[in-house]
């Protein structure tokens, strides 16, 4: 019989061994190659902005990714290697040449290695249209967000595909390049062991993790605020103490020695604590990779929640659906063309509202940033227009009373603002006249809330007193005033096809000068001309009226609210895919590493039961130590994994802007929820590695 013929014996007497591996190959090529269709893929590539942060973000996602699933293939190869040690420690035994050995050994591997690979690039292509779809079940399906295949991915995934190959081949080489005979015929019974764990490790552990990530999260906040300057990037340091908490906690768990009240519990658990320790090392490793990865796997669906939570309707709190400003000079819409319109579609208009106000030139204090990092408070004299409007103004586009003083300003704002650092609600002390250079020195008198104006101008909408606004505004040019329309629907949800048509409508009635950036500001334009210098914000948008996703870009964009949530939506939706990508991604590694660890364990101490039966353990004891050995390979890091993922949303989210939302308090609830269902996840793969570890030891 040849060797050839002997290893094909040996491969079938053990084919869960390479149905395994080659199914962790198959998966992870699966998933990176998915991904990477679907990434490098028209629709997504068109919706993310060139060279911005989203972009950035799901590289880096896709790499974090990519090395997960090379972990845990490799780690799968450990058992493989593990099944294999008794195999190759008998030919070396025999007089086999190790040469012979990795000649046959690497034929194993490639063949494995090119099948799994090319069925995993195989069925990357209708897995990855099957996630779009069930992704478009859920989240916004129209014809831009068709799926669209992108060829790059296939080089990405056979570029991951290559990689693994090559980590499998030195994995391979290192395991029989070991001359020791014995220890390769032992390399299952091999201890582990660690030097005593203090108890001091479990409360320094836990006091770690959360200083740690309120340290890493909360400095860049304090250094801003309380001294004026932008953190380090070195301050991401303060994440290791975390990291090292999750080890010290997960160490003391292991291989710890708590004191046992009762001598009996002592001597029933002694085996299955001296089994863990026996194997310490080791199973803190995989069990803190498991924590980190449930953290992460956390953290891209709350980041997936807060996206989403951008792209809906939300309150509608001191907000009209339809709102509309542009230059007086305009060929507006009329409102009969409006109710026209709206009588077509079988719409209800209601609070219809139509007035103007002036784009005055303002002196503000604000915040600016330094070449250094610093943050320098600075005098804008003169420095830009801002919207203004008469209390009377204010009354009749929302229907709500201003109260403001003669000689003070009231600044308008969204609901539920929170001031940032970088402009403040009181920065202005002065108004002036664009055209005559009558000013008027006004005081800070509060704030107040609405919807749609304060998205009308930069940094924000003010409301006067009407004796000023007359003052102000005497012989004020239609250059510098603005037309407001305001109005609601009784359905909002059902009135996207005439939102739509009205926003086709205005964009035909408008000139190209409307056509600005968001930040365009004529005053700004002017002086900059007159110093001879380039204004950043000259120049036209390419507007069109099924060009819809202009709410962030475009000075004078129609504020249809069905209209931005709607569209809004698509982009939104493929963020929101990436991070639930990203979701599954590491549920199923950490899935997969605690699974293999399982079976592992079972495999690595079946001569530790057959010691245990002959000593006279009945199986029922048995199955309780396997049991506990088990339990805890699956609890400890299931519940720690998301215990720390809810600690870093939380003190994110409080950092962010020093409170908590209704929203932020809701996404906690479904992150909980979350939570609970990656816990049963893990409890249902825990009740199939029981079953297949008990065949194995019993």
């Amino acid at each position: 019989m040849t060797m050839s013929k002997v290893f094909a014996k040996l491969r079938e007497s053990s084919r869960g061994n390479y149905r395994m591996l080659a199914f962790c190959i198959f998966l992870s090529v699966l998933l990176i190659g998915a991904f990477a269709l679907m990434y490098f893929g028209p629709t997504v590539q068109d919706f993310l902005p060139e060279g911005g942060d989203t972009r950035k973000m799901a590289v880096l996602l896709m790499g974090a990714t990519a090395v997960g699933c090379a972990i845990f293939t490799l780690y799968a190869s450990m058992l493989f290697f593990r099944y294999k040690s008794r195999e190759y420690g008998i030919f070396l035994a025999l007089g086999e040449k190790k040469r012979n050995l990795n000649r046959m050994l690497f034929r194993e591997l490639s063949s494995l290695t090119v099948s799994a690979s090319l069925a995993g690039l195989a069925v990357a292509v209708p897995a990855s249209w099957l996630i779009w779809k069930l992704f478009e079940l859920f989240l916004v399906s129209t014809d831009e967000m068709v799926y669209r295949l992108g060829i790059r991915g296939f080089f990405v995934g056979a570029g991951f595909a290559f990689i693994l190959a090559l980590l499998l081949g030195i994995a391979g080489y290192r395991f029989v390049r070991r001359t020791d005979i014995m220890k390769i015929l032992r390399t299952s019974h091999q201890p582990e062991m660690v030097k005593k764990i203090p108890s001091w490790t479990l409360t320094t552990g836990i006091v770690m993790i959360p200083l740690g990530i309120l340290l890493a999260l909360g400095i860049p906040q304090m250094s801003v605020y309380l001294l004026g300057k932008s953190a380090s990037p070195a301050v991401n340091l303060f994440y290791i103490p975390a990291v090292s908490g999750i080890y010290l906690v997960l160490l003391n768990i292991v291989g710890g020695g708590r004191k046992k009240r009762s001598r009996k519990r002592f001597y029933k658990n002694m085996v299955s604590v001296s089994l863990m320790r026996f194997t310490a090392r080791s199973t803190t490793r995989n069990m803190c990779v498991i924590v980190l990865l449930l953290f992460a796997c956390l953290f891209a669906f709350s980041f997936g929640l807060t996206y989403f939570d951008s792209g809906s309707l939300g309150t509608m709190e001191n907000t009209r659906g339809f709102a509309m400003h542009y230059p007086a000079g305009e060929n507006k819409l009329t409102k009969r063309q409006i109710f026209d319109t709206a009588e077509e579609y079988d719409v209800q208009i209601r609070d219809y509202a139509e007035e103007s106000a002036a784009g005055l030139v303002i002196s503000y204090n604000t915040t600016d940033y330094t070449d250094d990092g610093s943050y320098v408070s600075v005098d804008r004299d003169d420095a830009k227009t801002a919207l203004f409007l008469s209390e009377g103004t204010w009354q009749k586009l929302t229907g709500r009373e201003a109260e403001v003083e003669p000689g003070t300003y009231r600044t308008v704002i969204t609901p539920g603002y929170k001031e940032n650092i970088w402009e403040h609600v009181d920065g202005l002390y002065r108004a002036a006249n664009p055209d005559t250079g009558t000013g008027k020195e006004l005081a800070f008198a509060g704030t107040l809330e609405d919807g749609n104006l304060p998205l009308m101008s930069d940094p924000y909408a003010y409301v006067i007193d009407d004796g000023d606004y007359s003052e102000l505004t005497e012989g004020l040019s239609r250059t510098w005033t603005e037309q407001f329309i305001l109005f609601d629907v009784d359905d909002l949800e059902g009135s996207y096809p005439f939102a739509k048509t009205l926003y086709a409508m205005y964009i035909e009635g408008a000139s190209g000068e409307t056509f600005v950036m968001s930040l365009y500001d004529r005053w700004e334009e002017e002086r900059a001309q007159e110093a001879g210098e380039e204004y950043v914000y000259s120049g036209l948008l390419d507007v069109t009226p099924d060009n819809t996703r202009l709410f962030d870009e475009w000075k004078y964009v129609p504020d249809f609210r069905i209209v931005y949530s709607q569209d809004i939506l698509q982009s939104i939706s493929v963020y929101v895919m990436l991070c639930l990508y990203i979701f599954i991604i590491t549920l199923a590694t950490a899935a997969v590493m605690t699974y293999v660890r399982g079976i592992s364990v079972a495999a690595d101490n079946r001569d530790v039961f057959l010691s245990l039966k002959k000593l006279g353990a009945d199986a029922s004891y048995q199955r309780w130590v396997l049991k506990s050995q088990l339990a805890k390979i699956f609890t400890y890091p299931g519940v720690l994994g998301c215990a720390v993922g809810m600690v870093f949303v939380m003190v994110q989210n409080w950092t962010n802007d020093g409170r908590y939302t209704a929203s932020d308090i809701k996404n906690f609830g479904i992150l909980g929820v979350v939570c609970v269902l990656v816990l049963l996840f893990f409890y249902v793969i825990y009740r199939n590695v029981k079953k297949k570890a008990e065949e194995i030891v019993l």
